[in-house]
């Protein structure tokens, strides 16, 4: 039995529902559906255009025919040829001889040599509002588009708009259910920056106000002063404390992934592009992201990076389309900024951008009052970590602590209580369960029993030292061991024999 051309359309569109409803490859789905559609009005060619609201442009989603990789190269305006037109206004256009049209834009087909007929193009909406349009061009049999071929292609267009909604749907679900595992697996009650100083306690104050608000904060201070932290604050004491806080050391990323790492990337847009990627930015959709090492980004990646400033606009690598992202940014670098700018290091208008709201973390050596009540803290999370009941610090210890210079500010305090819990086998940890680098030390204020030998002071002085240049350079030991000025391979060495880590 043959089938009419009627029911030869339907079973095309009913073939079209089943895929649309069971593949999220939104550009494979559309594709399927301006091919069903080419088939069922019997043209030569069509096209899927979405609308770009950054730039009020239409675009090439989807481009079948003899020239369609051509046509993807091109944009229009909104209100330019008959695509544009239809995209303005919202309503379907039957051009049966363009030549007689005046809102027929032919410089597209000039360029690519291609002579159009007659076009039939109709609107993409969702819900009311108009996203794009589709539009077949020139019958395949010597005649013209008809109002039934239109009522098609409506139909066509009402199964794409279905298309995008449920692979809009889909990734909307996904990146919740993503944001809900950050929220579940980060601490939701962040650790208490500790510090009674008059200093710190203003620090504390400016983070408290600023986190009421959206404006965007960059954290100024040496590594180790607890920058991070301040971030923490912040974030939860905010508005958006029930949704992401997304963290990024851009130091800790290379250069070729930081990119991709912080915007996406759509599938295809570069060799090891196996599928879509959401972004770091996308993640914190709602809520906050945290660019730790600011200073270390490219020139490149910072330009993309004020366009997110400037207007909340992210687009992936690869993409053509860009979205909206409602995100507070927060960050941080121990370097400075204004020097940066001068060294051309650094964008000018980005820093103006970043610097809003600077809150500057004093080091640890500036705020001495606050020692004792960190190394308390540290000394009481290390004995549970490490099943000890160590009671407290002599006076003799406490003084060397509050004594010493902490190049590496508050981290280094903690990894020498740790270092001591860990040694200590008396009730109290003292003088000789704390080992120091010797920089910055005063010897005069020793006792002599307190003095290291010479090769366990070396030793002391070497381990303080290569790990400030790591904590400088990203913890990237080529970029270390040129600022040292050894091989990659003897500071490895070194970093082993040492005892070096990052914590």
């Amino acid at each position: 039995m043959a089938f009419s051309t009627r029911e030869k359309d339907l079973e095309e569109i009913i073939k079209i529902s089943t895929i649309i409803n069971s593949s999220f490859d939104i550009n494979e789905v559309l594709r399927r559906i301006m091919d069903s559609a080419n088939k069922v009005v019997k043209a030569k060619a069509s096209s899927l255009l979405l609308i770009d609201e950054t730039d009020n442009t239409l675009y090439f989603q989807v481009a079948l025919g003899d020239k369609g990789d051509e046509v993807k190269k091109y944009k229009l305006k909104i209100g330019e040829g008959i695509a544009g037109w239809v995209a303005k206004y919202s309503k379907p256009l039957l051009v049966p001889d363009v030549k007689n049209d005046k809102r027929f834009y032919k410089d597209i087909s000039k360029q690519i040599n291609f002579e159009t007929k007659s076009i039939l193009c109709v609107p993409l909406k969702l819900r009311d509002r108009t996203i794009g349009v589709l539009e077949v061009i020139n019958k395949n049999v010597n005649d013209t588009f008809s109002l039934d071929d239109q009522g098609l292609l409506e139909t066509f267009s009402n199964l794409a708009a279905i298309a995008i909604e449920n692979t809009r749907s889909y990734h909307d679900i996904r990146l919740e259910n993503i944001n809900l595992k950050n929220e579940l697996i980060s601490d939701k009650i962040p650790t208490k920056f500790i510090g009674e100083s008059k200093l710190i306690k203003e620090k504390l104050e400016m983070a408290d106000q600023v986190a009421e608000t959206n404006t965007t904060v960059l954290l100024l201070g040496e590594s180790g002063t607890g920058k991070e932290l301040f971030a923490e604050q912040i974030h939860y004491k905010s508005t958006r404390r029930n949704k992401s806080l997304i963290k990024v050391n851009c130091a800790a990323i290379p250069d070729t992934l930081i990119e991709t790492e912080l915007f996406g990337h759509v599938k295809g847009a570069f060799t090891d592009a196996i599928s879509d990627k959401l972004g770091k930015f996308e993640l914190a959709n709602g809520g906050t992201i945290f660019l730790d090492e600011i200073g270390e980004l490219s020139y490149s990646v910072q330009s993309k990076l004020l366009r997110v400033l400037q207007d909340r606009i992210i687009q992936k690598v690869g993409g053509t389309t860009s979205k909206q992202a409602d995100i507070r940014l927060m960050a941080a670098t121990n370097k400075n900024l204004y020097e940066e700018v001068k060294q051309n290091r650094f964008r000018e208008d980005l820093f103006f951008r970043l610097n809003v709201f600077p809150i500057f973390i004093p080091p640890l050596r500036e705020r001495k009052e606050d020692i004792p009540l960190l190394a308390d803290s540290f000394l009481k999370r290390f004995n549970q970590e490490l099943k000890k009941n160590i009671k407290g610090f002599t006076s003799e210890a406490v003084n060397i602590l509050t004594g010493y210079f902490w190049p590496g500010n508050v981290r280094e305090l903690q990894n020498v209580i740790e270092r001591s819990v860990v040694l200590c086998k008396d009730e109290m940890i003292s003088r000789k369960d704390l080992f120091l680098g010797t920089e910055n030390m005063s010897f005069k204020s020793m006792d002599m029993d307190a003095i290291l030998t010479l090769r366990e002071a070396v030793n002391n002085f070497k381990r303080d030292y290569i790990i400030k240049v790591l904590e400088k350079t990203g913890w990237k030991q080529t970029k270390a061991s040129v600022v040292l000025k050894i091989q990659r391979t003897y500071l490895s060495r070194l970093i082993s024999e040492l005892n070096i880590s990052k914590i």
